[in-house]
């Protein structure tokens, strides 16, 4: 049978699946038989039905969770069931912890149950939900990868686009759509796209984000924003400060977004001039004084604690100069790199915010920028921790003021600096980094946190299920710590689905992400996880989000395109 794909908002993939009855049973030889079982596909969930079977008054259906060879006991689905259909949702966990589940059938009347049809193990990888970004390859510009954020009770997506186009036309304006559900289990479809009230070309909207517990507070980081305006709700019609960066926090009722503040840092400089530096690649064009203000965002769970990292902030280029301090970077007309960066916070009351604390980088190390690059605030939102290019750190939150950081992890001396990815747990009792400063052998360092001392736990080696590493890694945390999604842009396996084969480069920068679980003190790899059809140079895995309970997993993509291969479409994923 042709596999049929309906549209985006059904979802839905129907692969009729007729099966004889067959074996097994209880009940005498007249007890009613179902002679059909077919299942269809719906985001992370089956759609059963059956043919009616003369005189039964009511149908069984059992799934065994991990087949016919595991451990775990078949259980009854729904109960009596009286229509000729059921929808299974896999919602309650991550779909590949159902990899091997199979079902059958039974129908039933009042004398007992004829016997079951054949075993059913449906095509889990087409349970996996796609959601295409409409609009997403319209002028194109930037240097920025999409995010993703999952809200904790996993009923709200959004993934920020931050290079498309406006619907202006605007190149590099970027966008930001958000998904949602119904119900546990219930119909998911697009609730907004949202641009920035004041776009403007290469502001990047949607680079970074922030989601509250409950997904009616967004926050959307836009680092090439170029308003010099200050504070909370100034004048966004201004174009004189490149780079400077702001966040737009919305507010969703009832379906709908709108813009509750405008938020610029308090030092956005009046006047950023243009500079430029060439290199091997040709000469690229920048801003001379760069803060990069929304670069990272975070949220506390309920939504009214904003901590926003301003990684350039300090930086100071003259035209084909060296930066003052650290390595610099360079993309499409900008640059990352050379400040020492800060974080500032900002507070929510009533609905009106304001600003909480400036947090400068400092350091006894000269050399060490960026502070801010990532930033993560815990659930109760007392506890903050930030990265540098060599380092990460926590700070505490007590009356009205901020600790000074208490460094968590740092990378070797003498090392050069990049991008140290991490992620904090909700509950703020565990911090994960990627250790990339011993070169090919990669490592994830995990940090647990009792009362103000954080202890290292074993060092995991990620480099077996990823056969190939670059500076390109996400990662997220459950809530509890327990569980870790490490997504990798670069992997270039040409698998499929969930636990294909790793073991091969046969699709340039494809990506996978990795999933791991922690028991004890003990990190284990559970599931590697790829596109339902990877493709060449789409980057799966440039953002990854956990909700709180690690029952669902958004994944985005992030295409590129090596000026002969078209960019892919770009779209986010749910397992």
């Amino acid at each position: 049978m042709p596999r049929i794909l309906q549209p985006l908002n059904g979802l839905f993939l129907a692969i009729p699946l007729v099966l004889t009855a067959c074996g097994g049973g209880s009940g005498s030889s007249t007890s009613p038989t179902p002679f059909s079982l077919t299942v269809g596909y719906g985001i992370k969930g089956y759609n059963f039905s059956w043919n009616a079977s003369a005189g039964a008054t009511r149908y069984e259906l059992f799934e065994d969770p991990d087949g016919p060879t595991g451990s775990l006991p078949e259980t009854q689905l729904g109960g009596a069931l009286s229509s000729n259909s059921y929808a299974h949702s896999l919602a309650p966990q991550l779909l590949h912890e159902r990899v091997n589940a199979s079902y059958r059938l039974r129908a039933c009347d009042a004398n007992g149950c004829g016997p079951f049809t054949a075993t059913v193990t449906p095509d889990l990888t087409q349970a996996i939900g796609k959601f295409e970004l409409a609009g997403g390859n319209a002028a194109r510009f930037g240097s920025y990868t999409n995010a993703i954020a999952l809200s904790a009770d996993g009923a709200t997506m959004v993934v920020g686009s931050p290079s498309e186009g406006s619907s202006g036309g605007l190149a590099g304006a970027g966008a930001v759509y958000v998904f949602s559900r119904s119900t546990v289990g219930g119909t998911w479809s697009q609730q907004a796209r949202i641009e920035s009230t004041s776009a403007a070309a290469k502001m990047a909207f949607g680079a970074s984000l922030a989601l509250s517990a409950d997904g009616n507070t967004l926050a959307v980081g836009a680092p090439e924003e170029r308003s010099n305006a200050r504070g909370i709700n100034g004048d966004a019609s201004n174009r004189d400060a490149y780079g400077a960066g702001a966040v737009y926090l919305l507010t969703r009722s009832g379906g709908t977004w709108s813009q509750q503040a405008y938020i610029k840092a308090r030092n956005t400089p009046e006047k950023v001039e243009t500079c430029s530096r060439l290199d091997i690649s040709g000469t690229y064009v920048f801003p001379c004084t760069p803060q990069h203000f929304g670069f990272g965002v975070a949220l506390s769970a309920d939504g009214n604690l904003l901590a926003v990292g301003a990684p350039e902030e300090g930086a100071n280029f003259a035209p084909g100069a060296a930066p003052s301090v650290g390595t610099i970077f360079t993309g499409s007309e900008t640059i990352f790199g050379g400040g020492v960066g800060a974080v500032h916070t900002f507070a929510r009351n009533n609905g009106a915010w304001a600003e909480q604390a400036y947090l400068p980088g400092s350091s006894a190390d000269p050399s060490m920028t960026r502070f801010g690059a990532v930033v993560a605030l815990s659930n109760d939102g007392t506890l903050l921790a930030a990265n540098t290019d060599k380092d990460v750190s926590v700070l505490t939150h007590s009356g009205n003021t901020w600790s000074a950081p208490t460094q968590v992890w740092s990378k070797p001396a003498g090392l050069l600096g990049l991008h140290n990815p991490f992620a904090l747990s909700a509950d703020g009792t565990t911090l994960a980094v990627v250790d990339r400063s011993a070169g090919s052998d990669v490592q994830l360092r995990t940090f647990t946190r009792m009362g103000d001392a954080w202890t290292q736990q074993p060092a995991l080696s990620v480099k077996a299920a990823d056969q190939f590493y670059s500076n390109s890694v996400m990662l997220s945390l459950s809530a509890d710590g327990r569980t870790l999604a490490l997504g990798n842009l670069d992997d270039a396996s040409n698998a499929s689905g969930i636990n294909g084969d790793a073991n091969n480069q046969a699709i340039n920068v494809a990506g996978a992400v990795n999933i791991y679980r922690r028991s004890g003190t003990s990190w284990g790899h559970s599931a590697y996880l790829k596109a339902p059809h990877p493709q060449a140079l789409a980057r799966f895995g440039a953002g990854v989000s956990l909700s709180g309970d690690a029952s669902t997993l958004a994944v985005g993509t992030s295409s590129a395109t090596d000026g002969v291969t078209p960019a892919a479409a770009n779209a986010a994923y749910l397992y």
